[in-house]
This record gives C-alpha cells, sequence and structure tokens, in this order.
C-alpha cells in the first residue's frame, strides 16, 4: 500500500534536513543502498535496472534550489569540450591497456558490454542496438553523473576539497561496476580490468566536474565517450 502524500512529503523533508546537516554522511548513506543494489543487479536483472532508476532518486537528498550547487547546472562549452576531450582520452588509454592485458575474448571487460543489452531483448537485435545507444549515450551518463559527480562529489568536496571528491566519487563510481562485469559469472581478470579503468576514466570526469563546474557536463562527457567505446568494441575488439 503506497505512502500517503504528506508521509512522503514528511520523509522527504527529513532525508533532505539530514543531508544539509551531514552531506558527507548522508552521501555515504545513499551510495551503500546504490552499491548494494547495483552489486545485486549482477546477480538478477531486475536489481540492475532498479539500480538506474535509484541513481536518479539522489536528487531527492537535495531541495531544487539546492541543485546548482551539486552541479545540476549550466556550462561554459570550452571547459565542457575539454574535458570532454580528456575522458575520451582515458576511456581509450584504458581501453588499450584492457586489450593489450586480457585480449579480445571474454577475460577483456569491455568485450562484454554488448552481452548486457543482449540480455534486455533476447532474440531482437535492433531493439538492443537502440537500447545501447540510448542507455549508454543518454540514460546511465545522466543518472550516474548527477549521482556520482553531482550529489557524492558536492557533499565531500564541501568537506575534505576537491581532490578528495574526485577521488571518493572515482573509487565509488568504480566499485559499483562490479554489478555490471565480473561477478556472473565470476572472473578475476574481469575484475582486475574493470576496477582501474573504470576509477582512471572516473578521475577524468572528476577532472571534468572541477573544470566545469557542472555534472551535467559530466554526463555528456560520459555520453560521447560511451559512444565512441561502444563503437570501437562493435567494430575493433
Amino acid at each position: 500500500m503506497p505512502l500517503p502524500l504528506s508521509t512522503r512529503r514528511r520523509t522527504v523533508h527529513r532525508v533532505r534536513t539530514h543531508h544539509r546537516a551531514a552531506p558527507v554522511d548522508s552521501a555515504v548513506r545513499l551510495y551503500a543502498v546504490l552499491a548494494a543494489v547495483r552489486i545485486g543487479g549482477a546477480f538478477t536483472l531486475p536489481l540492475m535496472v532498479l539500480s538506474v532508476g535509484l541513481s536518479a532518486l539522489a536528487l531527492l537528498v537535495l531541495d531544487r534550489r539546492d541543485w546548482a550547487a551539486a552541479g545540476v547546472r549550466r556550462f561554459r562549452p570550452w571547459p565542457a569540450v575539454a574535458g570532454t576531450a580528456l575522458v575520451v582520452l582515458a576511456y581509450a588509454d584504458t581501453m588499450a591497456v584492457s586489450r593489450v592485458a586480457f585480449g579480445r575474448g571474454t577475460d577483456n571487460w569491455a568485450a562484454l558490454v554488448p552481452e548486457l543489452f543482449r540480455q534486455l531483448a533476447p532474440g531482437a537485435p535492433v531493439v538492443g542496438a537502440v537500447a545501447m545507444v540510448l542507455c549508454m549515450g543518454v540514460l546511465v551518463p545522466l543518472v550516474e553523473e548527477v549521482c556520482y559527480r553531482g550529489v557524492l562529489y558536492s557533499a565531500v568536496e564541501r568537506a575534505h576539497g576537491g581532490v578528495a571528491a574526485i577521488a571518493v566519487s572515482s573509487g565509488a563510481w568504480a566499485l559499483v561496476h562490479l554489478g555490471d562485469y565480473g561477478l556472473q559469472p565470476f572472473n578475476a581478470r574481469v575484475i582486475c580490468g574493470v576496477l582501474p579503468s573504470v576509477f582512471v576514466m572516473g578521475l577524468a570526469l572528476g577532472v571534468c566536474r572541477a573544470w566545469t563546474g557542472s555534472a551535467l557536463a559530466c554526463a555528456v562527457a560520459q555520453g560521447t565517450a560511451n559512444l565512441l567505446l561502444l563503437g570501437w568494441v562493435l567494430w575493433v575488439l
């Protein structure tokens, strides 16, 4: 039975009040829930889908007037272009290293990307291809960046500064990717590839956040890099 509207409003108000008073504690609790669901998604498809939606709900911890401070704001084009270039370069370097270290097969985490979307649309390759483009180019970058380079980054930055915010958001973002790669089936080589690869990508996205002040610029950067990665995986790897 759904909660009454007044009860939901009081709950959201309490969450927002706590976040304003203790942003790091609030962000850590939020991340713990997201990480548990995302990693659990390695073993069940509904949890994998739910994890994306929960990431978008990270904005619920913020009042609308706090969104800009958390990076949900417009951005100047040239810093965003520079940040996107840095992210693409980081993606390209990590993909090249992964290919050298783990080859073209299932030990290379990047080779597993298309399989995630085949699971979403078995027997429907066109639907799977559209899902890959929309999810990797728009949906996933937007919800992830609002969560990690938005809410989490801003909470850590307020308490410990920009360098800590970049490092913490990158490490947290890398860890949740175990929900996509390396656990089901378990493959230690995939894990050894995905964690440092995604961490380096996260560092580049954190620098993009610092340059632009915008999680939305990071979403553009990640989406651009994801689509280039997707093309590389499908045609080269």
